[in-house]
């Protein structure tokens, strides 16, 4: 409302400024006079007000100067109207500017109105400028959950997998789960529960989801990731609790390792149809330091399917959550699919993060996979090239040999310069061709470009440019070190 009591509008952008105007000329040509005449004229700290073709500006003083002439601003036609403009600035800078039109039939505007335009202009100034520092907060806080928040599991050959995952307030929080491919076809299975809810759960949950790919990457044994994450925890979320659940499987001997740190224990649906609440070792929660962990391991047979989840998924109010566990081994063995149990669940509010990982055993089929086990004499690498070269030539692999047997004889003569006992070599054959040579050195191999006159370190070298991947890790008895090649056109499996 204006001082003399006339009501006049606000109009945050220009198109509102348009619908104002008459209509001698189109909204787009209007809008681009607008933009390019009067909006640029709105960098002083004074009111404008625009009046049929002429603009005025107020004084530092309060006067009003004389009317000016046609500035270039349009015809009169263009406002069929009087517009008043007022610049918006919050702290010094400009944040936009404010326009208010009147009808052509009205008196023009006066002082009076251009100084209770300004005074209205400071609150929206700021308005303004709190609003666009909120919505920048705001996307950077959306960036960063979507960073932490666990994507679509990765394509692997042995198993299929399921998953649902439904943060309680839309945004990411303390559930975390991932599917990590490990050498030799194995895959680390991960589902953690940081305690609390909101951003400082999340916090957590993203460093020590970071913390599990790390371990997980080096090759350790599913107690020793747990017990190292425990450690870790330690240093970065003090007081806070964590539960986690770490299996491992193999797909070429259909074995399923698994550590629990608290977790609720994991339902284990065979391909009859039989469900199952298996009973890892009770361990405490991740956090609470000098804790042993202990695993198990089950047969994973191919068809059967492990379920790994949170409590988001079982628990209700008033009820044992050992009851809801036993409950949703029940649905499982009635048939219930997890993508129609996990729905069921999400259509109801929870008061919780809700995970769900389910893993489908297939395994890697045994005509698929050759191994052998060789001394370690001069003649090693040339068998291991003729074992190679036959292989290939019955899985059809015939364009893959003379890679294949040239980076394999590479890694048998560095392994034969290495070790006293027996040679494993490993072939096996997925949607890429595997090679793994482990022996009982455990000092792991460093790949460095050779010199024009040194002797040695080309084999590795050759690995590390020919191979799609390789790497190495430690195993119990010693190392393995591994390449791949990615098989473009596989053929047909017989």
């Amino acid at each position: 409302m204006s001082r003399d009591g006339e009501p006049f509008s606000v109009l945050s952008h220009v198109s509102g400024v348009v619908r104002a105007m008459g209509e001698s000329r189109g909204p787009e040509e209007a809008t681009r006079v607008l933009c390019e005449a009067v909006v640029p004229k709105l960098a002083d700290a004074a009111a404008v007000y625009v009046d049929g073709a002429a603009w005025h500006r107020v004084d530092p003083d309060g006067r009003l100067p004389p009317r000016w002439a046609d500035d270039g601003i349009g015809e009169a036609t263009l406002l069929d109207g009087h517009l008043l403009a007022v610049p918006l600035r919050a702290y010094g800078t400009p944040v936009g500017c404010a326009l208010l039109a009147r009808d052509a039939r009205r008196p023009p505007f006066g002082k009076a109105h251009v100084l209770a335009a300004e005074q209205l202009a400071v609150p929206a100034a700021l308005t303004i400028h709190h609003g666009r520092r909120d919505r920048r907060h705001n996307e950077t806080l959306e960036t960063l959950q979507r960073g932490m928040r666990p994507g679509d599991p990765p394509d692997l050959p042995g198993l299929e997998i399921a998953y649902r995952y439904k943060p309680m307030a839309d945004r990411v929080g303390g559930d975390w789960y991932d599917v990590i491919p490990l050498p030799g076809s194995r895959v680390a299975l991960v589902v953690g529960d940081v305690m609390g809810h909101g951003l400082a759960a999340a916090a957590v949950m993203g460093q020590l989801r970071t913390a599990v790919q790390t371990l997980a990457s080096l090759d350790l044994p599913a107690e020793q990731v747990l017990h190292s994450l425990d450690e870790m925890a330690q240093r970065l979320a003090a007081q806070t609790l964590t539960t986690c659940v770490y299996c491992v499987y193999d797909p070429v001997l259909r074995r399923c390792t698994i550590a629990s740190a608290g977790h609720l224990p994991p339902i284990l649906l065979g391909a009859d149809g039989k469900a199952e609440v298996l009973s890892p070792p009770r361990c405490p929660p991740i956090g609470l330091g000098r804790t042993p962990f202990e695993t198990m391991e089950i047969a994973a047979e191919d068809g059967s399917m492990l379920v790994l989840y949170t409590d988001g998924l079982v628990e209700e109010r008033g009820q044992d959550i050992g009851l809801s566990v036993e409950s949703l081994r029940r649905k499982l063995a009635d048939g219930t699919s997890i993508e129609a149990l996990s729905d069921d669940v999400l259509s109801v509010e929870r008061t919780d993060d809700v995970t769900v990982l389910a893993i489908r055993f297939r395994g890697i089929p045994s005509g698929h996979v050759a191994q052998w086990l060789l001394e370690p004499q001069p003649t090693a690498p040339s068998r291991v090239r003729g074992l190679v070269r036959r292989t290939l030539g019955s899985w059809g692999l015939t364009p893959m040999i003379p890679a294949a047997e040239l980076l394999a004889g590479e890694l048998v003569t560095n392994a034969v310069q290495h070790t006293q006992r027996p040679i494993t070599i490993r072939l096996l054959r997925t949607d890429h061709l595997l090679c793994e040579v482990s022996d009982d050195d455990h000092r792991l191999p460093v790949v460095r470009e050779p010199g024009p006159l040194d002797e040695d370190g080309r084999g590795l070298y050759l690995v590390s440019q020919l191979a799609e991947h390789w790497g190495t890790s430690r195993v119990a008895g010693g190392k393995t070190v591994w390449f791949s090649l990615a098989i473009t056109d596989p053929p047909d499996a017989t």
